[in-house]
């Protein structure tokens, strides 16, 4: 079980500040592989089924969700998640149905992520180390390219995990959001979005 809090926008244009400041860790989606998720078509805001690279994963959401703001300019919620995921075989027959022949209430959505996690270094400061790092607590900071069906949308988001939560640096913050505009109707998870645009 992976417990999280999270806060996350949807738009439909990218976002050239927040692709500058990825740029500038090395980051952006020219040199990132896509992968694919097929999300169930539940049309809940609070729970989400999807299948994920061999894997199975559930994702509920916990609480409703909190308005509250990272600057004046980036509002949003905040929602509490806890994600259970169990091994998929990928010979399964029903697995091939939904991936290979597009079968069933599954949405196929294909996402190019690039993001960093923060965390804080043996000094006690906090520091940028890769997306793959498997830490004890921190926060990620994502952005991601969707496409589902011929449409094509962008998510920003940070998510905070592990068994202390990490303050997002208040210079941290402005040097990624400062140029960049967030509202709370464009933030979400990922089920409301879905339920959304269906």
């Amino acid at each position: 079980m992976y417990k999280s809090r999270e806060i996350r926008w949807f738009k439909d244009n990218s976002d050239q500040n927040i692709l500058d400041w990825f740029a500038g860790q090395d980051l952006s989606f020219k040199n990132t592989d896509a992968r694919a998720d097929y999300y169930l078509r539940l049309g809940k805001d609070d729970i989400t089924v999807k299948l994920r690279e061999g894997n199975i994963e559930i994702k509920q959401r916990i609480g409703s969700p909190e308005p509250g703001k990272l600057r004046e300019n980036a509002e949003g919620y905040f929602e509490n998640w806890v994600k259970w995921s169990f091994n998929a075989d990928k010979d399964d027959e029903l697995v091939k149905e939904i991936i290979q022949a597009g079968k069933y209430e599954w949405i196929e959505t294909i996402k190019t992520r690039i993001g960093l996690k923060l965390t804080l270094d043996e000094s006690g400061k906090t520091s940028l180390v890769s997306i793959k790092d498997h830490i004890p607590f921190g926060c990620q900071i994502e952005y991601t390219h969707l496409v589902i069906g011929s449409k094509t949308y962008y998510t920003f988001a940070l998510e905070w995990f592990g068994e202390k939560e990490l303050q997002l640096p208040s210079e941290l913050s402005t040097e990624i959001l400062e140029h960049s505009r967030f509202d709370t109707t464009d933030s979400m998870g990922y089920g409301e979005f879905l339920k959304k645009i269906q």
